[in-house]
């Protein structure tokens, strides 16, 4: 009775458009008066659960991707992928997906790099012959890459609910998101040439590319200082999450001397919006999970579950599914902190290392952030795009299943994800 008054009332808040974070906190406050247990509860939890030095990192990411977009940096790191494959069939969008690469190496946001990568890059593709509904499909699963592709607020966020390393976790998540990007790069070369898309301008000269290399080159060097500092052991994410948002600043303010100070306030107020929609999920969030595990419920459920199967395999094909299918009505804080307390003590009886299961979480919901009916990056990259939100996803369906491809190589292949640690 207590998992269908906590999981029955939850789905009934959504399915009637009650925002998921307030969902979460009157599901785990109705089963609290359900069972019996003191509602004072509820604020020492809240607080307990935002009241954590690693949850800095993630409104400084935010800040540091927002002063990488006011401040020229995005800008001239689109302009050096150009560079490079501008002029091959789909090379605006092989652009698209590096540049979004580049970006989310910085910001840890998919939405901030769609927004970041696709104001530019959409208008530019559409105008060059692209149909709009790919383009902007595009754009808005490169922007996924931001969600797997360290340093990444999710992987933070992961790090947080298990207990384990977030350095580690932005170790494993290198490889399966080059894997991402490159299988999308190979799709948008196959469709762009097959739709003749592209290729009607000429290569770059190793002149012009050396130009645009030496004005992207206080781009290039942000992840390598961020991440660097990171895995060298010199500097923990948090420091390194400060560190970013000062090199951002100086960059855009000194060198390209694109930030000022209206371009600074707006990068504040984006971070200060962003950061408080995502406390806002994870005190409620943490509420419903500690309300999973104080009342047994994840105990029994992964009782259950290990009751179906005790094939590694196979309970990885049920997680991808889960997560897949969580994706496409929940955000990425609310379905990590709902189902990883009971995924985690399933995978670990059965022996996944967590690390791996970590990436393959990760890179399932950052699918969900193009799949409907949730889906930010769709919003936003339609937005950008003008387009009707039946035609992006005309586009984006195609490379969803390449992207579904991408998962199960990383799924099945721990080694992808455990190789750098």
């Amino acid at each position: 009775m207590t998992e269908l008054i906590l999981f029955g009332s939850l789905a009934l808040m959504i399915f009637i458009n009650i925002p998921i974070a307030i969902a979460l906190g009157l599901a785990s406050i109705f089963t609290l008066l359900y069972t019996g247990d003191p509602l004072g509860v509820v604020p020492a939890m809240m607080q307990a659960t935002v009241q954590k030095f690693t949850l800095l990192t993630i409104p400084l990411f935010i800040l540091a991707g927002a002063l990488m977009d006011k401040g020229g940096i995005s800008k001239r790191l689109i302009n050096l992928a150009n560079c490079f494959f501008g002029g091959m069939h789909g090379g605006m969008g092989i652009v698209a997906v590096i540049a979004a690469m580049f970006f989310a190496a910085i910001s840890g946001s998919g939405t901030a790099t769609v927004a970041a990568i696709g104001s530019i890059l959409i208008p530019a593709m559409v105008k060059e012959g692209y149909d709009a509904g790919f383009t902007s499909g595009l754009s808005a699963i490169s922007g996924s890459l931001g969600t797997i592709i360290p340093p990444s607020i999710t992987f933070i966020i992961y790090g947080m609910i298990t207990g384990e390393s977030i350095g580690d976790l932005f170790f494993a998540g290198i490889v399966p998101g080059c894997i991402f990007g490159g299988i999308l790069c190979i799709y948008t070369y196959w469709i762009a040439k097959k739709n003749n898309w592209g290729g009607k301008g000429k290569m770059a000269s190793g002149q012009e590319i050396m130009k645009c290399f030496i004005d992207a080159l206080w781009g290039i060097f942000s992840p390598v200082i961020v991440l660097g500092g990171i895995y060298s052991g010199i500097l923990t994410p948090t420091e390194s999450a400060a560190v970013a948002v000062i090199y951002s600043y100086l960059v855009g303010t000194f060198v390209y001397k694109e930030l000022n100070f209206k371009a600074f306030a707006q990068a504040l107020f984006i971070t200060g919006k962003t950061t408080g929609i995502i406390l806002l999920i994870i005190m409620n969030a943490g509420i419903f999970s500690w309300v999973l595990t104080e009342q047994g419920i994840a105990a029994r459920l992964t009782e259950f579950a290990i009751s179906l199967t005790s094939d590694k395999i196979i309970m990885l094909l049920i997680i991808n599914v889960v997560f897949l299918c969580a994706g496409c009505v929940m955000d990425n804080t609310s379905a990590l902190f709902i189902l990883v307390p009971i995924v985690m003590p399933i995978a670990k009886a059965l022996g996944i290392d967590m690390i791996h299961l970590g990436v393959v979480l990760v890179l399932n919901l950052s699918i969900g952030q193009v799949t409907p009916p949730v889906g930010p990056n769709l919003y936003v990259a339609a937005d950008i795009a003008k387009i009707k939100f039946e035609r992006i996803m005309r586009g984006v369906t195609p490379l969803l299943l390449v992207s579904i491809v991408a998962l199960l190589i990383v799924t099945f292949v721990p080694w992808l994800s455990l190789c750098l640690l």
